[in-house]
C-alpha cells in the first residue's frame, strides 16, 4: 500500500481537521491544518494532534517524521508540533509507551 495524501485529507476532514496544505515524501509528512478549536483557545488542541497522528499511523506504510502547522479559522498561525519517525518505530516495537509517545509530541508544541 502506498501513502495516499487525498485519503489522509478526507479522513482528517471527517474528524473536523481541515487540511490547508500537505507535503509528503518518503521521509516526512508536513501538514498545515485549520483548527476550529484553536480559535476558541488560541492554543494548539492536543486531541486534534492525536487525531492527525492516528490517521497517519493508519495510512502510512512506513514511519516518517510528521510536522503539523496549526492555524485558526482566520488563517492565523497558532503553533506547530512534530513527531519523529524514530518515535513511531519505538512505539511500534514496544520500546515506547503510548503515554511517553504522547508526552514527546506535546513537549514538541511551539505556540505562536
Amino acid at each position: 500500500m502506498t501513502f495516499d495524501p487525498d485519503q489522509l485529507e478526507a479522513r482528517l476532514m471527517s474528524h473536523g481537521v481541515y487540511v490547508m496544505s500537505l507535503d509528503a515524501d518518503e521521509e516526512r509528512i508536513e501538514i498545515e491544518y485549520e483548527s476550529i478549536k484553536a480559535g476558541n483557545t488560541g492554543a494548539v488542541p492536543h486531541r486534534e494532534i492525536g487525531r492527525v497522528i492516528n490517521v497517519v499511523r493508519d495510512l502510512a506504510e512506513k514511519q516518517r517524521d510528521v510536522r503539523g502547522e496549526v492555524t485558526d479559522l482566520d488563517g492565523d498561525r497558532v503553533g506547530n508540533w512534530r513527531a519523529k519517525a524514530e518515535w513511531f518505530r519505538e512505539l511500534e516495537e514496544d520500546e515506547l509507551s503510548e503515554v511517553d509517545f504522547s508526552e514527546r509530541v506535546i513537549e514538541s508544541i511551539r505556540e505562536e
